[in-house]
């Protein structure tokens, strides 16, 4: 019964995207979920802030965020988290945490580029073919 109710909810959700959300309307990851990467480091460091889209899709499931492939945080939709880093060009990736619904995607992953005094920023965003990290664009 459980499967079909699920299957119910996906299906409902086929066809639907997540809504881009701007970096001052995301809120901040709570520091319970944050666990890596926020301490400026010594020397010359920049920051990578990492953005995920708001909307139904995925709501449920939260998603990791990796650097390096070290486990950063957890972020949940219309939330940001903020990563100081040494220049340099970074891998980071995305993947469902949890289990049940939740569990058995692929982290997905790209390389970053952080370079000294200054932010870039990603976006975390999903349809129905799974979750997506990339450059983020304000289209605003």
């Amino acid at each position: 019964m459980r499967i079909l109710i699920a299957a119910a909810v996906v299906a409902m959700l086929a066809g639907c995207a997540s809504s881009a959300i701007s970096v001052r309307d995301a809120k901040p990851v709570p520091s319970d979920e944050l666990y890596a990467f926020q301490s400026k480091p010594s020397g010359e460091s920049g920051k990578i802030t990492v953005v995920r889209d708001s909307g139904a899709v995925g709501s449920g499931c939260d998603i990791v965020v990796y650097v390096d492939g070290r486990k950063a945080a957890k972020i949940g939709t219309g939330q940001r988290a903020t990563f100081y880093l040494p220049p340099g060009s970074p891998n980071i990736g995305a993947g469902l945490a949890g289990s049940g619904l939740c569990a058995g995607a692929a982290i997905r992953t790209i390389a970053a580029t952080v370079q000294s005094g200054k932010e870039s920023l990603y976006r975390i965003s999903g349809d129905m073919a799974g979750f997506y990290i990339g450059p983020y664009v304000d289209y605003n």
